[in-house]
């Protein structure tokens, strides 16, 4: 909740630790205010948990029901990101019934961010994210309800495995945690960057690892786990390949276990090398080691010698590359080096803990001192160093763990309502800070109705849902404007010297003939007419985000004069 979209408004914050220290004042100075209603209330929710199945159902369906309730006002988002468009083309490639596109006609025009373009025209990611992606897309008819059921199954996984740790009344609770902390205004569910799959993932895995006696289904499970991490965080799968084999090691295993997972395993294995083989060529090799060789990004783990690419035909993926290498040099500098953890530190605070689970998460290093707890932390162990020495960090990056997380906190929230027992402050504190989260996310939602009709003197309170309410891109608006004009559109995107490049405009389809709007670089006059020649159905423009007119209709004819008027791409540079 703290981490909607990329980054909280200040004025969340200090909303969101307004509500916390209101929560922590209340317990300490009236531990009995309220009771009963509390304990009406817990005993509701406890119910749900007379049977296993209604339980995993009620997790699922909470953040889903609240999201779709807020449609009206917090519309479908809009992908703003390179990845996100990136995992947009994967989404459409499956739809289309193929794993990769064949090379567009002059290439050159096409090379864009975390895109391959050559052996074949594909997205660099892993296949996961694609295909809950391309399930909304093709059962729905757009990607992003394939985002808002991944993320219901998300809190359903959690609370299904959760339950072979803790009660099923805390499970549950793990799961309602998940949906207001990060499932209905993180950006996992409010993008297309993906997270709730490896989260999905990950819970599988750890339902076997924490079972007592697990059936073949349950490890079955976890290997379907395993291959999801696999195909969605290759260096986390691998990680939870590890640590499942180490287990195995420690536990009696059945053959007829090993057998159901080793099943699954060998079929995703399978699956994997024939994605890799569709889109480069060797089943060995992914398309995110292909992209990174050719493009040098992402940029490595710090313990690893840097991707080092000398050359680049256009200054926007040079100037990514450049701008990854100078966070990897980081390591040279202490002080960069602390910079960047702490920076890391604060938005995983952000996003999986927050103002209100603070408490529980300070409780919980007291309940490490439990082996049944402190197992996980040690499991924790190799994926809190595995982030800690690669060059950036977002989420995504840690939602396999997910489940480890919030096991943790849980924990220690347990912990939380037993302290202090004597006088109820402990309870109290659990019980205000649990109200508390969920008040605020119901304010949240009530903002977002009456935000259209706050007059503009209280844009103070209007801070607090900005990261809510983002406005259109330049490239969105474009693309309005050329849907509400009958035909095809060909646009030739100029920069200017100056332009960011994480504002990346040339993203398409996976069918470039059947789209109706191609965007296309600027390369050289020649190459220009051979590609609008080759696209010679469709009306052509040029567009020009660092300057106006932001969309100018050609003549064929039209483009040598135009580039001479608003300088090529060679001359900006």
């Amino acid at each position: 909740m703290t981490y909607s979209i990329f980054h909280s408004t200040k004025a969340l914050q200090v909303f969101l630790e307004c509500f916390t220290a209101l929560a922590i004042v209340l317990a300490w100075r009236y531990p009995g205010l309220a009771v009963r209603p509390y304990r009406r209330f817990e005993s509701a929710l406890g119910s749900l948990t007379t049977y296993r199945w209604r339980a995993i159902v009620a997790a699922g369906a909470f953040p889903l029901l609240i999201r779709l309730a807020l449609l009206p006002v917090f519309p479908i988002p809009e992908p703003r990101v390179h990845d996100e468009f990136s995992y947009l083309l994967l989404s459409d490639t499956l739809a289309h019934h193929r794993l990769a596109n064949p090379t567009p006609p002059y290439w050159q025009h096409f090379e864009t961010e975390y895109e391959l373009v050559r052996p074949s025209y594909a997205s660099q990611y892993q296949p996961a994210q694609g295909v809950a992606l391309a399930v909304g897309q093709t059962l729905l008819g757009n990607p992003w309800w394939g985002v808002w059921l991944s993320v219901g199954l998300m809190c359903a996984a959690i609370c299904w495995s959760l339950s072979f740790a803790m009660p099923l009344r805390w499970a549950l609770f793990s799961a309602v945690i998940a949906g207001l902390q990060f499932g209905v205004f993180g950006f996992w569910m409010n993008s297309y960057f993906g997270g709730a799959v490896p989260a999905i993932g990950g819970a599988l895995i750890f339902a076997m690892l924490a079972a007592r006696k697990p059936s073949v289904a349950v490890w079955a499970a976890a290997g379907l786990g395993i291959v999801i991490v696999l195909a969605s965080r290759p260096a986390e799968g691998f990680i939870w390949l590890g640590i499942v084999a180490i287990a195995m090691l420690y536990r009696r295993t059945t053959w007829r276990c090993a057998g159901a997972m080793a099943i699954v395993l060998a079929a995703g294995a399978a699956g994997l090398g024939a994605y890799n083989h569709a889109i480069t060529g060797n089943a060995l090799e992914s398309p995110y080691l292909a992209y990174r060789q050719d493009y040098g990004t992402p940029q490595s783990y710090w313990w690893q010698p840097p991707v080092i690419v000398s050359s680049f035909d256009h200054h926007e993926l040079k100037a990514n590359y450049q701008d990854q290498l100078r966070y990897w040099q980081r390591r040279y500098s202490a002080s960069a080096l602390w910079a960047s953890t702490w920076r890391r530190l604060r938005d995983f605070w952000r996003f999986f803990i927050g103002p209100f689970l603070t408490p529980a998460a300070l409780f919980a290093l007291f309940a490490v001192r439990r082996k049944k707890v402190r197992v996980w932390f040690l499991v924790s162990l190799p994926f809190i160093l595995d982030h800690a020495t690669y060059h950036a960090w977002y989420p995504q990056q840690s939602a396999s763990e997910t489940v480890l997380i919030l096991l943790l906190i849980v924990e220690g929230w347990r912990g939380l309502r037993v302290w202090r027992r004597r006088s109820g402050t402990g309870l109290a504190l659990s019980r205000n800070l649990a109200a508390g989260l969920t008040t605020a996310c119901a304010l949240l939602c009530a903002g977002l109705v009456i935000l259209p009709a706050l007059p503009s003197s209280l844009n103070g309170v209007r801070r607090v849902w900005d990261t809510m309410s983002t406005t259109a891109s330049a490239r969105t608006l474009a693309i309005r404007r050329l849907n509400r004009i009958p035909g095809k559109h060909l646009v030739f995107v100029n920069y200017g010297p100056t332009h960011p490049w994480y504002e990346e405009w040339v993203f398409n389809g996976a069918d470039l003939n059947e789209s109706r709007i191609v965007f296309a670089r600027m390369c050289t006059p020649e190459s220009d007419r051979r590609l609008m020649d080759a696209f010679s159905d469709r009306d052509v423009w040029i567009a020009s985000p660092d300057a106006g007119p932001l969309l100018a209709r050609l003549d064929r004819s039209q483009l040598l004069l135009a580039r001479q008027l608003i300088g090529n791409q060679d001359g900006n540079r």
